[in-house]
């Protein structure tokens, strides 16, 4: 067979088009690292870990990196260091006037329909969930996948059901302690519960106070919002971030304290979710001009004890989700139920996929733990499905 010049050169092209970058990204005035920073062009995607460390492809040369609060970097392959440095944004704060023009928020409504699909689309995801026992990990889980959604938003039109959720797992690991020292099991979450906690919520209503500043030279606003002092028992305060050029949500922060929250009790033990925190990122396709969750985490922290308060434990449930192909033409065939604890499916692991996986790297404390869990010598039953 006779290969032509131009069929060499191009061979050569692909074979060497693809770039590579390992780096950590870290805040410039305290220098700790930053989870959830976007690493992104028009064709790939990734965010950093725990340790703000992330791995990076692509065909391009262009790379932004950006987490909300923080000034955007746009640069490209040769210029990125092993440490990336990001400034915290500065905040203009608005003087409050009052008009009849409507409010921010009446702007969000409006423009829903205009700027999310709230209608069926498909996407496809990576989700990890990390569970701590007292500060130490006792589980981890990633799971890899097709999605197809009945919408992004639930308006008052559209009321949420199991089935607006088709999974097809197509990857998963997991490795992980079945129950603690005191012979309880944490039930992880299911897809559907998963999907629907990392929706935006609305915090606006006559519970909350709201403040708004803008920043980027006036082109965005941070709404936030704060429970009033009346409703003590649940404190609840976070923000948006609103592209004021069309009046959608890029971002939203939540976090939830309870006190003195009342105990559920299975047999002789008592729980309670004492904290949650979730954050929600949107981006906006070029090609649809919808917004879509490109990355979204939810934190959960749960007091345990027994009936006569001997102990307390605490359990604190991580879980990351990224999306890609938004709207994408392919097929979903459901193979998994989206209402099963997630810590329960089954499904073969891959060591040629996830050695390959750059989207959201182990951390080291997580490579640490699955080594030692998986130590023949460990006393704890080890429910896995990654092979030695």
């Amino acid at each position: 067979m006779k290969l032509s010049l131009f069929t060499l050169l191009l061979f050569s092209y692909i074979g060497y088009s693809q770039q590579t970058i390992n780096a950590i990204v870290i805040d410039s005035a305290d220098n700790s690292p930053l989870e959830f920073v976007g690493i992104y062009n028009s064709k790939d995607h990734t965010i950093t870990n725990e340790d703000g460390r992330f791995q990076f492809s692509s065909s391009l040369d262009s790379i932004t990196i950006y987490r909300v609060g923080y000034d955007k970097l746009h640069t490209v392959f040769q210029k990125i260091n092993d440490t990336i440095y990001l400034n915290k944004s500065v905040l203009e704060l608005n003087e409050v006037t009052v008009t009849n023009e409507k409010t921010l928020w009446q702007k969000v409504r409006d423009s829903i329909r205009f700027n999310y699909p709230i209608y069926p689309y498909k996407e496809k995801f990576l989700l990890r969930g990390v569970l701590r026992y007292n500060g130490e990990i006792t589980r981890i889980q990633d799971l890899q996948g097709k999605l197809e959604r009945k919408t992004l938003l639930y308006t008052g039109k559209i009321n949420p059901d199991k089935k607006d959720f088709k999974v097809e797992l197509t990857n998963m690991r997991k490795v992980g302690l079945v129950k603690d020292e005191k012979k309880v099991y944490f039930i992880f979450e299911t897809f559907y519960q998963l999907f629907m906690n990392f929706t935006p919520m609305n915090a606006t209503g006559d519970a909350f106070d709201l403040t708004e500043s803008t920043f980027n030279n006036g082109s965005k606003t941070n709404l936030s919002f704060h429970t009033k002092p009346e409703f003590n028992n649940e404190i609840i305060n976070g923000h948006y971030i609103i592209n004021n050029d069309d009046n959608a949500i890029e971002r939203m922060y939540m976090v939830i304290n309870s006190k003195n929250s009342p105990y559920k009790k299975d047999g002789n033990i008592r729980f309670r979710t004492v904290a949650i925190e979730k954050e929600i990122s949107l981006s906006k396709s070029l090609i649809t001009n919808r917004y879509y969750i490109a990355s979204a985490k939810y934190d959960v922290k749960v007091e345990v004890t027994d009936d006569k308060n001997s102990y307390t434990s605490y359990y604190d449930v991580s879980f990351i989700l990224t999306t890609s192909d938004n709207e994408g033409d392919f097929d979903v065939k459901k193979n998994v139920s989206t209402s099963k604890d997630l810590f329960k499916i089954k499904y073969p692991y891959d060591q040629r996929y996830w050695n390959a996986q750059n989207q959201l790297l182990l951390t080291n404390e997580m490579l640490d733990f699955i080594e030692k869990v998986q130590d023949p010598s460990n006393e704890f039953k080890v429910r896995s499905n990654i092979k030695n």
